[in-house]
């Protein structure tokens, strides 16, 4: 018996996303222009097929690409800009590496050398991955690079915890990598995209830049480190406290004991790259351009381990789900939703009537809606200025108010919000669910108490 083209999940998500569409492209309401409605429209309508997959996320971003220039709301050449910038590129050069990783067998090397160290209780291991991950976000400032690095590991390490693991075994350690390197990060400035973003926008506006050691002070202890503790503690109530000891059993090394040549020249290369990439700071050379020259020393002829053609096993498709990110946001930010929406938000917010903490903690909440919307990343760069004005008329000193938007866009509840997450839902080895529940539970729980106690850190040392 031949199984639904949808499951009840997917065929919902099908009729409710048209619908939102059909709706936005009507545009009856007279609150809002004509085009802020479409683009609105489209955007609920992508985001919910990318929740829910009816069709492949590729082509509803595809469709989305030419929707939106088909209706005016942008013009074909500003819909298609995001694959000349260098995100589209960086995600490139990290998917390429990661290729890297694995055609040469360099993963599952790493993996067994990881392996050997690794604990074989639950929480100790769960907690020692914890720990790999965030220190992945001091050395390599991209979130996505850092993903597409440590989900091949991550993926070697569970295949050599058996031929069958349990899926509980496979989320529980792929999730710890990717959940204290992306929200542990975000307590870092080179961290997230967002974060930088958010201080280039500061800098703009306030003529002063917030320093990396800035950032650790303020943002770090809670953000960084208690927040990855609390992704530790969820995920080992989700997955990590239902695995029996049999589960975790460390297979005998393979016969190998030392690198080939192609894993040793892919890990010198490696390395470079992650030296690199932590010390831009120093030599301001920007992470897309570092991650390119890396790719092309994989490829080059008579020296690097892979060859060009290669790279034609790169998941090329999945940059049109990047593209339609950065379109979606240029959308809504061109037809003005969001100034409208912010505006509207900020009128029915009296943060003259709350407290010290109420007020802070608005100005996360008025920029949170967005971010369901489009990519935080986008959401950092429309928000901060007009959100540190917003602070400036209620007594809010702009480094506070800066800090306060960047709670609101470190928080991810769910996988297309930041294009971290659906890098590593593009392995195939996490389901859109186990993202979206796990993603939930810690950027709720951050957002209920991680935030408020991390304004209270602010008031102990007198930032606020």
């Amino acid at each position: 018996m031949k199984s639904p083209p949808f499951s009840p999940v997917q065929l919902a998500g099908l009729l409710i996303g048209i619908s939102f569409l059909a709706l936005g492209l009507v545009a009856p309401f007279s609150l809002l222009p004509a085009s802020s409605q479409r683009a609105l429209g489209i955007a609920l309508c992508a985001l919910i097929l990318w929740s829910t997959e009816p069709v492949p996320i590729e082509f509803s971003s595809l469709v989305l690409l030419l929707l939106i220039p088909a209706i005016g709301l942008l013009s074909f050449e500003e819909s298609f800009a995001p694959f000349a910038t260098k995100t589209i590129w960086l995600i490139f050069a990290g998917m390429s590496l990661s290729l890297g990783l694995s055609t040469t067998g360099l993963g599952d090397a790493l993996a067994s050398w990881i392996l050997g160290r690794l604990s074989q209780r639950v929480p100790i291991l769960l907690l020692q991955l914890h720990l790999v991950g965030l220190l992945a976000a001091f050395l390599i400032p991209s979130g996505v690079i850092r993903v597409l690095l440590l989900m091949p590991i991550g993926i070697s390490l569970v295949t050599r915890m058996g031929k069958d693991p349990s899926p509980n075994l496979k989320a529980a350690i792929l999730l710890s990598l990717l959940c204290s390197t992306y929200f542990g990060g975000c307590g870092i400035l080179t961290g997230s995209v967002p974060n930088l973003v958010l201080a280039g926008q500061y800098e703009k506006a306030q003529h002063t830049p917030i320093f990396w050691a800035t950032w650790l002070y303020w943002m770090f202890p809670v953000i960084g480190l208690v927040r990855t503790l609390l992704s530790f503690g969820i995920i080992w109530l989700l997955y990590g406290r239902q695995l029996r000891p049999d589960d975790i059993r460390i297979e005998p090394p393979s016969i190998q004991t030392t690198l080939t040549r192609p894993q040793r020249l892919s890990l010198y290369i490696l390395c470079t790259g992650v030296g690199l990439w932590a010390s831009d700071l120093v030599h301001q050379i920007q992470p897309a351009y570092i991650g390119l020259v890396l790719v092309l020393l994989f490829i080059l002829p008579r020296f690097g381990p892979l060859r060009a053609e290669d790279l034609s096993k790169v998941r090329f498709t999945f940059l049109f789900y990047i593209a339609a990110l950065f379109t979606l946001g240029k959308t809504l930010e061109a037809t003005g939703f969001d100034h409208l929406f912010i505006e509207a938000l900020s009128q029915e917010v009296k943060l003259t009537e709350y407290g010290w903490l109420a007020k802070h903690l608005g100005l996360t909440l008025i920029a949170l809606p967005l971010d369901f919307l489009m990519d935080i990343g986008a959401v950092a760069g429309v928000v901060t200025i007009p959100l540190i004005d917003l602070g400036a008329i209620h007594g809010i000193a702009p480094l506070p108010a800066a800090f306060s938007v960047a709670m609101a866009t470190t928080l991810a509840f769910l996988p297309y919000q930041s294009a971290p997450f659906m890098v590593a839902y593009s392995f195939r080895h996490l389901s859109m669910r186990q993202l979206v529940i796990t993603q939930s539970i810690i950027s709720g729980i951050s957002l209920l108490l991680l935030c408020p106690l991390n304004l209270v850190y602010w008031r102990w040392l007198g930032l606020i």
